[in-house]
């Protein structure tokens, strides 16, 4: 079959909602860049990735996740995406595929994750990635034109992976974390004391207490003060072992009217960004090695 046949089946079966203008940060644009999706087979205009220095952009609600779920719903957790639960007519098994709730405080989250087998010419290397999606209070994931991701990414191990495996080489020198979102909030409303339930994803699949099926995650809550000019976001995110601070040092990170919802810290640990009229954020936060590194996402909880 032709591969634009392929591609319009794909498209047909995807769907999408208005797309809006996607937002985000990485910790290393060759890994992963973020922006509006625009791929042939996995567009739509919406939060999208590209991955491994690939010159398009895969929608992340339409592409890996949308086939993860169908994959999951029929055959279970851990099962294997196969080509025609993307809409592919192929009998290719593609990648091993998971998905995870988690909850932080009142706030809810969906974390899938992906391990390529399979190394499709005219469809995206996905490696290993790890998808965290902020959800509504229902645990239903923020549907698109409101999607809030972040998370990992690192490059498909060499040589011909396993069928059945958790490891996603997320302890390769390439893993990068990222976010994106479809409705970044750049006109910040007034904040006084707003809280944010939020989590933080490292190193999926790295460790026996790591797994795609249950990750170990960061979680904190994190203040944010908006005075219509200046603003700071304080606290920290802890796994137990490791904490990142949001106000080392007792310097909050910070944003202004003129940074549109993005958030910094001086010291170039910490970025971020509001969305939805500042009711979800993410981030990433960069620790001086690829292992070290977090991606970060919550919501408002007050």
């Amino acid at each position: 079959m032709k591969k634009s046949t392929i591609a319009l089946a794909a498209v047909a079966l995807l769907g999408s909602g208005a797309a809006m203008a996607a937002s985000g940060g990485t910790s290393n644009p060759a890994g992963v860049a973020v922006g509006n999706s625009n791929h042939i087979m996995f567009g739509g205009g919406n939060s999208g990735v590209a991955l491994n220095g690939a010159g398009s952009y895969i929608d992340l609600a339409g592409g890996p996740i949308k086939g993860s779920n169908t994959a999951i719903a029929a055959r279970g957790n851990g099962t294997i995406l196969k080509a025609t639960d993307m809409g592919l007519p192929l009998p290719i098994d593609v990648a091993q595929v998971w998905k995870a709730s988690a909850t932080q405080g009142t706030s809810k989250f969906v974390i899938n994750s992906v391990r390529q087998i399979t190394t499709l010419s005219f469809a995206p290397q996905f490696g290993g990635l790890v998808i965290g999606q902020v959800a509504n209070a229902s645990g239903v994931p923020l549907a698109v034109g409101s999607g809030v991701y972040f998370g990992e990414w690192a490059p498909r191990a060499a040589g011909t992976p396993p069928s059945n495996s958790t490891n996603l080489n997320m302890g390769s020198s390439d893993r990068t974390v990222w976010y994106v979102g479809d409705n970044a909030t750049t006109n910040m409303p007034t904040l006084s004391n707003a809280t944010y339930n939020v989590i933080g994803i490292q190193g999926v699949g790295t460790a026996s207490d790591n797994l795609p099926t249950a990750p170990k995650l960061y979680g904190g809550t994190l203040t944010a003060n908006y005075n219509g000019s200046n603003g700071t976001l304080t606290g920290s995110i802890t796994n137990g072992t490791s904490t990142v601070n949001f106000n080392p040092g007792g310097v909050a990170t910070t944003f202004t009217a003129a940074s549109q919802g993005k958030f910094t810290h001086t010291n170039g640990t910490i970025e971020g960004q509001f969305y939805n009229n500042a009711s979800a954020l993410a981030g990433i936060y960069k620790g001086g090695t690829a292992a070290s590194n977090v991606a970060f996402g919550g919501s408002r909880s007050n």
